[in-house]
């Protein structure tokens, strides 16, 4: 993506560049251009104030000031209000202030008369405010293009992503449908029969955690009141197949008639998406358990394995975090899970022990019936 941007990216750069540049010169060239105004104007007063030195003493000016000096550069009669720190120079910008001095003859003797102006910044702050403001404009637009064109290249990836899953994923489904529905019409049951039904649950497991990746972003599931009791048992039921062919024993403890609020198909990824990862991550012999109840509220749902552990408890809530790549998976069923749980306010945790397994906890809010419950309800059944 950084080649597709790299060159408006740079353009704008140098065109800022150049843009800040050009204010620093132009500030600098007022600067010089009121400094010689303000020169011109000095001489002129010091010609004036020239011509009558024995009378300097009653001069008043609002604008400049002045002072008459000696051949040893001695203060004869000052109305600076900063004096120059030596008389080496005909004009010296310091303080603020611009001196000027001239060196007049007089009665044969060399008298020095410095007059000074303050310098007006009223002008060169005005520009460079202008300057200032300019560039920031420059540089908010500047970002502002940068980030139009980014995010242009960023939603044609994601559209051309997101076309080329939708036609995977109807690719995958079409044989997928019709090698499930001929393997339930034999009557063939062996082992072999065993493990491919095992494995295309775990296909369509695959496909539907894709799909509803896919998907969530635009689509809105209904949510409806669920006995998870019984959805749960079904679940299980549904993924023994796959337990089995590890060797792998589900032992499920659920209390009846637990119900709550959400949607059918975020509930089933987020069973199901714990329960095949409790299958994947357990040896081949262990138990796997699975509990239901309630607890002030909530209804709580467990699945406690006996496997490997975990090393990082936070990073596998992330998209696309494996811990083991040789388990294969896309990284997505967990950050499923953490997003829906996100959406619903359940609250979320993970306890592992390495080598001793994990135990996954969810604490679902309980069902209670509510007016807007009952209209969501006959909204969806509408």
């Amino acid at each position: 993506m950084f080649d597709q941007v790299k060159i408006p990216f740079l353009a704008t750069v140098i065109l800022m560049l150049l843009f800040i540049a050009q204010g620093f010169w132009t500030i600098k060239l007022n600067i010089k251009s009121e400094q010689n105004k303000d020169i011109a104007m000095l001489a002129k007063k010091s010609a004036i104030l020239s011509k009558n030195l024995s009378n300097l003493d009653n001069q008043n000016s609002l604008i400049y000031e002045f002072a008459l000096y000696d051949s040893n550069e001695n203060i004869i009669t000052s109305k600076l209000s900063k004096n120059p720190p030596n008389l080496n120079f005909q004009v010296l910008v310091q303080n603020g202030f611009i001196y000027y001095k001239t060196a007049i003859l007089q009665d044969q003797k060399t008298y020095f008369l410095v007059v000074a102006k303050q310098q007006n910044w009223y002008k060169i702050g005005l520009i460079s405010t202008l300057i200032f403001i300019g560039t920031i404009i420059l540089v908010f637009i500047s970002i502002y293009f940068i980030y139009q064109s980014t995010l242009k290249i960023h939603q044609r990836q994601k559209k051309m992503m997101n076309s080329f899953f939708n036609d995977a994923m109807h690719e995958l489904k079409t044989p997928l449908g019709v090698a499930t529905l001929n393997l339930d019409m034999l009557e063939i049951r062996n082992k072999n029969t065993h493990r491919i039904k095992s494995a295309l649950k775990q296909m369509k497991m695959t496909y539907e955690d894709v799909e509803f990746f896919i998907k969530h972003s635009y689509e809105n599931f209904p949510k409806k009141p669920i006995n998870f009791s019984y959805f749960l048992e079904q679940r299980v039921r549904f993924l023994t197949t796959i337990a089995n062919s590890k060797d792998i024993k589900i032992i499920s403890k659920i209390e009846p008639n637990l119900e709550i609020f959400m949607s059918e198909i975020e509930l089933t990824r987020l069973s199901d998406n714990n329960i095949s990862n409790a299958i994947k991550y357990s040896k081949s012999g262990n138990d796997i358990e699975i509990y239901l109840t309630k607890e002030d509220g909530f209804v709580v749902f467990s699945v406690k394995d006996y496997g490997k552990g975990i090393k990082d408890t936070k990073a596998i809530w992330q998209r696309y975090a494996r811990e083991d790549l040789s388990a294969g998976g896309f990284g997505l069923g967990l950050n499923i899970v953490a997003n829906i749980c996100n959406k619903y306010n359940i609250i979320y945790n993970v306890s592992s022990v390495l080598g001793k397994g994990s135990t996954f906890t969810y604490k679902i809010p309980a069902f209670k019936e509510k007016l807007i419950d009952k209209l969501n309800t006959q909204s969806n059944l509408a």
